[in-house]
């Protein structure tokens, strides 16, 4: 980002908060303070500072300025803007201008119908009736490390739709488009279809066909059942997804001859005693002539769960064991535990490794607004005999 955008923000955001002091802005938010010490040949320290917040003006009720922002200090070593200073989300929002328009400007996160992601543009909703409504939006991919650098647009310019029908029928209906260029040629470009269906009773249906115009081939195709029983104690699901890596035109990438993988599961839930529920599902993913075969299934209440996961085939074996539990010590104080135990290996030629990661943390709430947290992590595998880390964070909410 040019000296002139950012001097421009940050006079803009200055203004707005002198404007809260003076004339009562809604102002709320979380500001988070983490220290985070971790030990490889050294130990390293490094300090991060989170601020969530969306400031409103009451006589500006359908305005108001987003932001998430990450700063980071590490007292080891020197770090250049790019890495110190992240922002994830930094725009202007407007709610039903005129009762009709929603218009956001800057850095946001979409997700139109497919994944999209980090966008630095402008984006606009025109709601044509409560059931129906339209949305556009163009500029360009957020920086990756998600600095405040904006890409050029000859280098990247993003621009799609989304047209919505709901609750019509039972069923919601989206159409979306979606391409990307640069300033010599289209590098991607998918359409697709999505169909959310409810009309049965205790039975709902997804449907997801996203085509890939430049390919002239379907870029994903998943499709979910669920029907429960029992006074919704039991339910069932039924999922298939085949999808492509998404690769640009652009890409290194694309001098290999990339096949799709399908996806087969199978998942049950069950609700046996008040506030007891078992989860298991089967997964397959089918690569060409192989297979990969996992299932995972836990016992979980309102504080926590334990779990086994196993997995054969193409993708390795493994066998896993997770548990994670939360006590409410006091009203104030919140003690947690997680264990991750797995015992692997990624080709039947090779030994079966092992792996453990602990920890433990202590939240303590001070009155409304302040918390503090203090977690230690400890890790034993193949490349470390053992791995420790100690985090800190201080939150402030607002």
């Amino acid at each position: 980002m040019n000296k002139k955008i950012q001097t421009s923000i940050l006079s803009l955001f200055i203004f707005l908060c002198l404007a809260g002091w003076v004339n009562a802005v809604d102002f709320h938010g979380r500001i988070s303070n983490s220290v985070y010490s971790f030990e490889t040949d050294e130990t390293h320290t490094r300090m991060y500072q989170f601020a969530n917040f969306s400031l409103q003006h009451p006589n500006f009720g359908n305005a108001s300025l987003n932001a998430s922002l990450r700063a980071l200090t590490d007292f080891n070593q020197s770090l250049d803007s790019d890495q110190r200073f992240k922002a994830y989300n930094l725009n202007l929002k407007f709610n039903k201008l005129f009762n009709r328009f929603d218009l956001v400007l800057g850095r946001q996160f979409l997700h139109p119908g497919t994944v999209l992601g980090g966008l630095d543009g402008l984006y606009a909703k025109f709601y044509i009736t409560k059931r129906m409504n339209f949305s556009a939006y163009g500029g360009v991919e957020s920086n990756f490390k998600r600095s405040f650098e904006i890409y050029k647009f000859k280098d990247s310019f993003t621009a799609g739709g989304l047209f919505e029908l709901n609750r019509t029928f039972d069923t919601n209906f989206q159409l979306f488009y979606l391409q990307k260029a640069n300033e010599d040629d289209l590098y991607w470009q998918l359409a697709g279809l999505n169909i959310y269906n409810s009309l049965l009773t205790h039975t709902t249906f997804n449907l997801q066909a996203h085509y890939d115009i430049l390919n002239e081939r379907f870029h994903r195709l998943f499709f979910m059942a669920r029907r429960s029983l029992m006074e919704n104690k039991l339910a069932f699901s039924l999922n298939f997804k085949q999808q492509h890596p998404q690769i640009y035109a652009n890409s290194y990438y694309t001098i290999f001859e990339v096949e799709p993988y399908n996806q087969y599961q199978l998942g049950l839930s069950y609700n046996f005693l008040t506030n007891y529920f078992v989860n298991a599902q089967y997964r397959m993913i089918q690569f060409d002539d192989e297979t990969a075969n996992q299932i995972f299934a836990t016992v979980s209440n309102n504080n926590g769960s334990i779990g086994l996961l196993y997995e054969s085939g193409y993708a390795g074996d493994q066998l896993s064991l997770v548990f994670d539990y939360a006590y409410s010590v006091t009203p104030q104080l919140l003690a947690s535990l997680n264990i991750d135990y797995s015992r692997y290996r990624t080709e039947k030629i090779y030994e079966f490794e092992n792996q453990i990661a602990n920890a433990v943390r202590l939240s303590y709430k001070f009155q409304r607004h302040w918390t503090v947290d203090l977690e230690y992590q400890w890790l034993t595998n193949r490349f470390k005999e053992q791995d420790s880390r100690i985090l800190n964070h201080i939150h402030f909410q607002f």
